[in-house]
């Protein structure tokens, strides 16, 4: 192998070691390897994957939308971006990341961060982003994003601008989006797989009408996210209304401000019930 090449291997190698699954916060640990990715690393990571192609051995690497995504366990990720409009929206996903510009050309990075404090899973349409600085990153510099406060804004004038980055494992749930005029928030996505999947399949099932089980229902219920357990009460008011009030009952108390707001202006509360 070349030595781009043994550098790319040692570089991921070390990268498996220190950051393990479960310990996102570990991250910034990462730093020391992070300064040797560079442009070696990604020509090593270019002829290493061309020789896994030739020798037809399974690879994982795969385009999305501006993003080519290198390397990815349950612990990390590595990623190139090519950094040319900015998207539609701005965006806060609960990842931290290290980045540094391995193109030709400077990219402007606006750094925005929430004026207060988000619950992730507490939806505030009074929130607003607040402006903190802009940088100008040069051929060779980096910088670090924090995923639970930094929002970045990344542009590049004329040419196209490469910016490779090391990904933390996520430290949230839920990404937020705002309005890139406004910087008022325009929605939040569940990012969580498992949850995401449930609620999809319970409307999936609402919208069928298909029959649902006591131990379904239950995991809905029981599910930590509030998403998923707010769906769980729409789709047995669907498919098991017998069932609607015992679940209401449940959720009066519920830890989520949002679902006991819904709870409480609900007609079928079973203390609002009593007197009729």
């Amino acid at each position: 192998m070349s030595a781009d090449t043994d550098k790319f291997v040692r570089i991921i190698r070390d990268l498996d070691r220190l950051l393990v699954p479960g310990a996102g916060e570990k991250f910034w640990s990462a730093r020391a390897i992070f300064s040797e990715m560079d442009s070696a690393f990604l020509n090593g990571w270019s002829h290493y994957r061309l020789q896994e192609i030739l020798d037809d051995k399974e690879f994982l690497v795969f385009r999305d939308r501006n993003s080519l995504t290198i390397n990815v366990t349950k612990g990390y990720a590595v990623s190139l971006a090519m950094i040319d409009r900015p998207p539609s929206g701005l965006y806060l996903h609960p990842q931290h990341y290290m980045a540094r510009n391995v193109g030709r050309v400077p990219a402007t990075i606006h750094r925005y961060k929430p004026d207060r404090p988000l619950q992730n899973d507490v939806y505030d349409p009074n929130a607003r982003l607040e402006l903190l600085d802009v940088i100008q990153l040069q051929p060779g510099e980096a910088l670090e994003r924090n995923g639970n406060t930094d929002v970045l804004d990344w542009k590049a004038d004329g040419e196209m601008a490469f910016v490779l980055r090391l990904h933390s494992e996520s430290v949230g749930d839920y990404e937020w989006a705002f309005d890139r005029e406004t910087l008022a928030p325009k929605g939040v996505t569940v990012l969580d797989r498992f949850s995401s999947q449930m609620t999809t399949a319970m409307q999936m099932l609402t919208a069928l009408g298909a029959p649902v089980g006591r131990d379904f229902i239950e995991t809905g219920l029981s599910s930590p996210q509030f998403h998923v357990r707010w769906e769980t009460v729409k789709m047995i008011s669907q498919l098991s209304p017998d069932l609607v009030r015992e679940a209401i009952e449940r959720l009066k108390e519920d830890p989520h401000p949002a679902i006991r707001r819904a709870i409480e202006k609900s007609a079928v509360v079973p203390s609002q019930k009593a007197g009729h």
